[in-house]
């Protein structure tokens, strides 16, 4: 056979998994525990789609020619991704009675750069811890769900991106790196683990989520735990990239992610054959858009930005942001109003997109000068987004992803009115905070003490006009007083108190709340 030149680049989708050796009934062979979990929280069934390509095949297309290299592995859609140099090689491969379907990836030069921000000069400093990224939070009345002691711990959040430059060294990601929180990297482009080179996007994306500069930048997800996966290669424009994403987010799944932020986009390629038209953005087309929605049937909670295309002459949103299952992110300035390049929707097929908006005009972020910089783009509203949405979730862990995206959606500015270029509005993360909340009816005042059982923080919401009227008192089992800080927090008549009781011991214990002269006693259990 003489090889020829050619797109070197192939996806090989297979036609079934019958002799897989791994089994549904035995999950633990092929997700993580936190995996297992997340779907048992939310009811979901382990199918045959999470089970692993079948390696027989896999070797058989690798045997057919010395050259052939394995890029990419898709469990979702029992598929492969393959480097060969050789076009008539991809026509023998078509042949195998286990190959559903080849199509090209093609890897073109570069004919494009990947602008991740428009910069300007800092002009409204604050004093307050925020610095100047207050506003970004501020806006969702974040600052609340802070202030009441959530800031995204315990939550696991997985960003793909174009590269994460310097991310390991900068003074902004200390807090990360110090906690132990950043957990894993990947580079789905090179095949490695170092993502902290070829763009500082991602570094920039993560600063606004994992950021921690008091007076400067303050992150909306600070005590998140982080995985960092490099999928985009900012030197050219593929289809691969798409691939590169799946692979990413079928990792991040199986090692038990709860949310995947994607800063990403894609409608026109380096090879024009490969764009997607209006009509394509149906929900249903492009494979990052159905993996996402894969991913979302899983129990992850995906945030997507919706596009920079409005003021252009594409000028709706891209993929995956038309999945119906992710939330997508739109842009608005520090005043609530659309910016000008915020992508347009609906979907081709009518739906609602982009489905809330975030502050992505000078947006405050990180940079690798250690100086921090508005930037302009959904690529930073979908992630200031992610860190709010992972407070919200800590919050109410029984909750599921899809309830949690209703909730945000529920609580936003223009929830029954929405339109084509700010979705359903500017979320309100305290107003969604409130709606999960159910108290208990006690005498005039109502009231909750959550979680419960609990490990370190509780939180007591209640109902009271003035905090100076209330009284709170923990007590042991043997009626002994402990003593505790309780931080209040109040928007009108509706109070939070946290308390920091990491320091007990696993045990029962006892809360009484004194409103207005009313008590209530509630029964606490302090776990491991």
């Amino acid at each position: 056979m003489c090889g020829q030149t050619a797109p070197d680049k192939y996806w090989v989708q297979f036609t079934d998994k019958d002799a897989v050796e791994q089994s549904v009934e035995h999950p633990q062979e092929f997700l993580s525990t936190r995996a297992i979990q997340r779907r048992s929280n939310q009811g979901i069934a382990i199918v045959e789609q999470d089970l692993p390509v079948d390696t027989a095949y896999v070797n058989a297309v690798l045997n057919l020619a010395p050259d052939v290299e394995i890029i990419n592995v898709s469990k979702w859609f029992n598929a492969i991704t393959i480097h060969t140099s050789d076009s008539l090689l991809i026509e023998e491969i078509a042949n195998l009675p286990f190959v559903a379907d080849t199509r090209s990836v093609q890897l073109l030069p570069n004919r494009k750069n990947m602008p991740p921000s428009v910069r300007h000069e800092l002009n409204e400093p604050t004093t307050d811890e925020y610095g100047y990224s207050g506003a970004q939070t501020t806006i969702h009345a974040g600052q609340l769900l802070h202030e009441a002691g959530f800031w995204g711990a315990g939550m696991h959040i997985a960003v793909l991106d174009a590269g994460f430059r310097k991310a390991d060294i900068l003074p902004v990601f200390d807090k990360l790196h110090n906690e132990g929180r950043l957990v894993d990297t990947r580079d789905f482009v090179d095949g490695d683990n170092n993502v902290f080179h070829a763009s500082d996007h991602g570094m920039m994306v993560l600063s606004t989520m994992a950021g921690y500069q008091p007076d400067s930048l303050l992150g909306t997800a600070i005590d998140a735990t982080y995985y960092l996966y490099r999928t985009e290669d900012g030197s050219q424009e593929n289809v691969i990239e798409e691939d590169n994403w799946i692979a990413a987010a079928e990792h991040a799944d199986s090692i038990g992610v709860d949310l995947i932020n994607t800063s990403l986009g894609y409608t026109t390629f380096d090879d024009s054959t490969s764009n997607y038209t209006y009509a394509d953005l149906d929900g249903n087309t492009s494979r990052i858009t159905i993996a996402s929605d894969i991913a979302a049937s899983k129990g992850i909670l995906l945030v997507t930005s919706a596009g920079n295309s409005g003021s252009g002459a594409w000028h709706y949103i891209g993929t995956p942001g038309d999945a119906d299952s992710v939330l997508t992110v739109g842009a608005v300035n520090r005043s609530g109003e659309h910016a000008a390049f915020s992508s347009f929707g609906p979907t081709a097929d009518g739906r609602v997109k982009p489905d809330v908006m975030g502050i992505g005009e000078q947006s405050t972020i990180a940079r690798t000068d250690s100086t921090f910089i508005p930037g302009n783009g959904t690529s930073f509203s979908s992630p200031i987004m992610c860190g709010l949405v992972a407070c919200l979730w800590q919050a109410f862990p029984e909750k599921s992803n899809m309830e949690i995206i209703d909730a945000v959606k529920k609580s936003s500015s223009l929830d029954t009115t929405p339109n084509d270029s700010m979705g359903y509005g500017i979320p309100n993360f305290w107003q969604a905070f409130s709606a999960f909340q159910t108290y208990e009816e006690v005498n005039t005042f109502n009231f909750q003490a959550f979680p419960n059982p609990f490990q370190q923080d509780l939180v007591i919401a209640f109902q009271a006009s003035d905090k100076n009227a209330i009284d709170i008192e923990i007590t042991d089992a043997l009626g002994k007083e402990i003593e505790a800080i309780c931080r209040f927090v109040s928007d009108g008549a509706q109070m939070l108190c946290r308390l920091d009781l990491s320091a007990l011991s696993p045990g029962i214990y006892y809360l009484k709340l004194e409103v207005d002269a009313e008590t209530h006693i509630e029964r606490l259990l302090k776990v491991e």
